[in-house]
C-alpha cells in the first residue's frame, strides 16, 4: 500500500473521532447557551411590557444586551479552549502519523502549539476571522431577542407572550432555537477549521517531503456540492481551497506524500479509502464512486433532473462554478457543451 492510502486510512479513522469530538463540545456550548436563555427570560419577567415607556423599554433592552453579552464570554471562552488545545493536538497527530507510517527515519517536523493556534485565528474562513465568529453569536442573539420585544411592545403583547416567542413551546419553536442551531454549527465549522489548518501547517512545515495537498470528502449523501466536486483533486502545499467549504463541512484533506520510489523506498501502488458502503479503492473519487450507486440515490443526492445529466456523463465538478457556488439547472445545461 502506498504512503497516502496509508496516511488516507488513518485520516479516515481519525476525522470518525472528530466529528464525536466536535459532538461533545457541541453539548456542552449549548448548555451554556441555555443558561443564556434563562437569564434573557428571568431579565424579561421582571417587567410588564403592557404600558410600559419608550425609555423603560430602552432601558429593558439594554439590560437584556448586557445579559447576552455576559452570557456568552463563557460559550467564547470554553469555545477557544477547545480551539487551542485542538491545534496543538492536531499538529502532533499529524506529525506521528508521518512518522508511523513512513519506514524509515525521516525529518517530520510541526509548528509549536502557539503557532498553530495563532494560525487558526490569523486565516479566516467563509470570509471571516475566529474572532468574528465568536462575536457573531452574542450579536445574532441579542438581535432576534430584540426584534421579538420591540415587535411585542408595539403589537400591544404581555411579556408572558413575548417569553414564549424567546422560549417557544411544545409545539413551536423560539427564536433562542435559531441561536442554539447557529452555535452548533459554529462550533463544528469553527473546530474543523481548526483541525485542517493545523493540519495544513504541518504540511507546510514539512514540503520537501510533500507533493501537495488532496481534498477528502466523505462518501455519503449527505455531502455537498461543493465537496463533491473537490473529493481527490489536488492542490500545492500552499495555495488552493481548504475546508471548511461550508457550515458543517466534514471534508478533510491529506498530504500527497512523495512516492516510495521518490523518498528511496519500496511499495505498492495501490490501497482503499472508506465510503458509506465500506472500503473502496483509494483511487476511487466521488464522482466515481456516486456513478456505482443506484440510480435512486443519485436522485436523491443531485436531483432528477441533475442526476439524469449526471448519468448522460456530466462530472460532479461541473456542477460548482469556479468560485464553488452550486450551479442552477439551466447554468447546467448551458456548461453541458464545455464536456
Amino acid at each position: 500500500m502506498p504512503l497516502t492510502d496509508d496516511i488516507l486510512d488513518a485520516t479516515t479513522r481519525h476525522s470518525v473521532y472528530l466529528e464525536r469530538y466536535k459532538a461533545r463540545v457541541v453539548r456542552d456550548i449549548i448548555r451554556l447557551v441555555n443558561e443564556t436563555e434563562a437569564g434573557i427570560v428571568t431579565e424579561t419577567l421582571r417587567y410588564e411590557l403592557e404600558g410600559m415607556s419608550k425609555r423603560d423599554l430602552g432601558r429593558l433592552i439594554k439590560r437584556i444586551e448586557r445579559r447576552i453579552k455576559q452570557g456568552y464570554e463563557p460559550v467564547t471562552a470554553l469555545l477557544d479552549a477547545e480551539v487551542e488545545g485542538l491545534a496543538a493536538y492536531e499538529g502532533e497527530w499529524q506529525r506521528d502519523l508521518f512518522r508511523s507510517v513512513v519506514p524509515v527515519e525521516l525529518d517530520w517536523t510541526s509548528p509549536a502549539p502557539e503557532q498553530l493556534y495563532a494560525a487558526t485565528h490569523a486565516r479566516p474562513f467563509q470570509g471571516r476571522l475566529l474572532k468574528e465568529w465568536y462575536k457573531g453569536l452574542p450579536d445574532a442573539t441579542f438581535r432576534r431577542v430584540r426584534e421579538v420585544i420591540r415587535m411585542g411592545y408595539v403589537d400591544g403583547k404581555t411579556t408572558e407572550q413575548i417569553v414564549r416567542e424567546i422560549r417557544g413551546t411544545r409545539t413551536t419553536s423560539g427564536i433562542m432555537d435559531q441561536s442554539r442551531r447557529g452555535a452548533n454549527a459554529a462550533v463544528r465549522t469553527a473546530l474543523a477549521h481548526t483541525a485542517n489548518v493545523a493540519r495544513n501547517e504541518v504540511y507546510r512545515a514539512n514540503r520537501k517531503l510533500i507533493k501537495g495537498v488532496e481534498w477528502v470528502s466523505t462518501l455519503d449523501g449527505r455531502t455537498s456540492a461543493i465537496c463533491r466536486a473537490r473529493d481527490g483533486k489536488m492542490w500545492p502545499v500552499d495555495s488552493g481551497p481548504r475546508p471548511p467549504a461550508h457550515p458543517n463541512c466534514r471534508s478533510s484533506t491529506i498530504p500527497v506524500v512523495k512516492s516510495y520510489r521518490q523518498l528511496g523506498l519500496k511499495g505498492t501502488d495501490k490501497g482503499t479509502r472508506a465510503s458509506m458502503n465500506g472500503q473502496v479503492s483509494g483511487e476511487l473519487n466521488y464522482d466515481q464512486w456516486l456513478r456505482k450507486q443506484p440510480k435512486a440515490f443519485q436522485d436523491e443526492v443531485l436531483g432528477v433532473s441533475k442526476a439524469k445529466l449526471f448519468r448522460d456523463g456530466l462530472t460532479v465538478d461541473k456542477f460548482v462554478d469556479r468560485a464553488g457556488n452550486e450551479l442552477t439547472l439551466d447554468q447546467l445545461k448551458a456548461r453541458e457543451g464545455q464536456r
